[in-house]
C-alpha cells in the first residue's frame, strides 16, 4: 500500500512539473503583458482623483507572473497544491491594504493568473477589456456628465476624536461638496481624505480657516490634479 502511494506522489509529482518549456515560456510573456495592462489600468482607474498607492500598482506587473507560474506548477500535482494552502497560510500583509479596491486588483490579478496558467488567453482578455471599459466611463463619460471636472484632493491629519460626518459638515459650511475617500489611524493619528468638486480660491481659504477649528495642530493638504484650482 505504501508503494503504491509513494509511486503514484511520484507521478504526480513529475506531471507536474514537467512539462512543455515553449507553452510555459509564452504563457510567462502573455502573464507580463497583462501585469503591464492591470498596472495601467490601476492608474486609469484612480486617474487623479484619489491617491494612488505606486507600490501596489507596480506590483502588478511582478505579482501576474509569479502567480502565473505557480499555478502552472501545480494545477497537475494534487500534492503541491495542498502544499501550497499549507505554505500560503503563513503569507501575511504586513502592511494593511487601505483600500478594498486596492484588494479588488489583487483579486483581479489571481483571476488573470489562472485563465493564463490554463491557457484561457480569451477569458483573461475579456475580464481586463471589460474593466478598462468600465474605468473608462467611470472617469470620463459619469464626470462629464455630473461636472465634477474640477475638483481637490483634501488630506487632514488629527489626533482629535474627528468623525467623518463632522468633516463633510465643514466643507458643506463653506459651500463645498465633499466625497469621502478613506481614513487611516496610526500612532494615534487619524488620517481622511476627501475630494472637493468645484474649489474656487474664495472656497480655499474658507476651507482652511475651517480645518483649523478643528484641530489647531492639525495638518491638512489642498492638492489640485492637474493645476485644476478655480471653478
Amino acid at each position: 500500500m505504501n508503494s503504491f502511494v509513494d509511486t503514484f506522489s511520484e507521478m504526480d509529482l513529475e506531471a507536474g512539473i514537467q512539462g512543455d518549456v515553449g507553452s510555459f515560456a509564452l504563457v510567462m510573456i502573455v502573464a507580463i503583458l497583462f501585469g503591464v495592462l492591470l498596472f495601467l489600468l490601476y492608474n486609469l482607474y484612480f486617474h487623479d482623483n484619489e491617491p494612488q498607492d505606486g507600490s501596489l500598482a507596480r506590483s502588478l506587473i511582478l505579482l501576474t507572473p509569479a502567480l502565473t507560474a505557480t499555478f502552472w506548477m501545480i494545477q497537475s500535482s494534487v500534492i503541491l497544491s495542498l502544499g501550497l494552502l499549507g505554505s500560503l497560510s503563513f503569507v501575511r500583509f504586513r502592511t494593511p491594504v487601505k483600500r478594498s479596491e486596492d484588494v479588488t486588483f489583487i483579486v483581479i490579478a489571481l483571476a488573470v493568473s489562472i485563465a493564463c496558467a490554463t491557457m484561457n488567453f480569451a477569458i483573461g482578455a475579456v475580464l481586463v477589456g471589460i474593466l478598462f471599459a468600465f474605468t473608462i466611463i467611470r472617469n470620463f463619460w459619469t464626470v462629464s456628465l455630473s461636472g465634477k471636472g474640477r475638483f481637490a484632493v483634501v488630506t487632514f491629519n488629527t489626533r482629535q476624536d474627528t468623525t467623518v460626518a463632522a468633516i463633510k459638515e465643514a466643507f458643506k459650511s463653506v459651500g463645498l461638496q465633499s466625497q469621502f475617500v478613506s481614513s487611516r489611524s496610526y500612532d494615534g493619528i487619524t488620517s481622511f481624505v476627501f475630494n472637493a468638486s468645484k474649489v474656487s480660491k474664495e472656497q480655499h481659504e474658507a476651507l482652511s480657516v475651517k480645518l483649523s477649528e478643528f484641530d489647531r495642530e492639525a495638518s491638512f493638504n489642498i492638492f489640485y490634479p492637474n493645476d485644476r484650482l478655480g471653478v
